[in-house]
């Protein structure tokens, strides 16, 4: 990321040194000449065929030096839309958080999915800050595209990230209106894609087969079963337990 900042920030330098070597060298042309021409064995009168000459070339300097101009007001331009956008989502975020801090200020921006989760209406709403701070980054060409996937596979590995992107896939995709947006939002989505056909969230909960009625019955037969083995060998034991004390005492209890 720094090595693309630097890069950005170094072909506009370059441009801009480039213009006003190319402006020195019209305005002090003259002077050249005017040192050439004092020297013994030049004709001015050729000096002035190529000084004529030359307006051509000069001609072609200054549409250069416009064009250095017209490139600087445009990433000025889009410096200040840049600018602009950061202070409005700024703003959003603020707005956001307050929602975060008190669940009651959420309901003020309408129902997402279930309502009456509101701890899941809380981390969708920090899960799109999150989204919207990539698509920033990405807008103002400050983050690639292969970083932008490595974020998003990351962002996906999770249960919220996955349940958060299968509800605002939809809307996103539809309210994007630049091309490079719209490229934001397929590149994000395709690692969706890919995260769910590689399995289940790592943190996911896996859900429980509840047993059927056949299986409930079943239960409940084998525990009739075994109340029924119990009883049978307490009987057993407690008449063999009598007739043992019987047999001891020659056939007879004693009173």
């Amino acid at each position: 990321m720094v090595s693309d900042l630097a890069r950005r920030s170094g072909t506009p330098t370059i441009l801009l040194i480039a213009v006003l070597a190319m402006l020195a060298a019209v305005l002090f042309s003259p002077a050249v000449l005017l040192w050439v021409g004092r020297r013994p064995g030049y004709d001015w009168a050729l000096l002035g065929n190529v000084g004529e000459t030359y307006g051509a070339a000069s001609a072609i300097l200054a549409a250069l030096a416009l064009v250095g101009v017209v490139s600087s007001l445009v990433l000025q331009a889009r410096e200040t839309k840049a600018a602009r956008e950061q202070a409005l989502r700024a703003l959003h975020t603020d707005l956001l958080k307050m929602g975060i801090d008190d669940p009651a200020l959420l309901e003020c921006w309408g129902p997402i999915e279930d309502a009456a989760d509101t701890d899941w209406f809380r981390k969708h709403v920090y899960a799109n800050l999150i989204v919207t701070h990539w698509q920033l980054m990405w807008e103002v060409d400050v983050l690639s595209a292969p970083h932008l996937e490595v974020l998003a596979d990351q962002f996906f590995r999770g249960q919220v990230g996955r349940r958060f992107w299968t509800e605002a896939r939809g809307p996103r995709s539809a309210a994007e209106t630049s091309r490079r947006a719209r490229r934001f939002t397929a590149i994000v989505d395709s690692r969706y894609l890919l995260a769910v056909a590689a399995g289940p969230a790592e943190n996911e909960p896996r859900t429980v087969a509840r047993p059927t009625a056949a299986d409930q019955a079943s239960e409940r037969k084998a525990g009739e079963s075994r109340a029924t083995v119990l009883a049978i060998g307490a009987a057993l034991v407690a008449a063999a337990v009598i007739a043992g004390r019987y047999r001891r005492r020659g056939g007879g209890f004693r009173r």
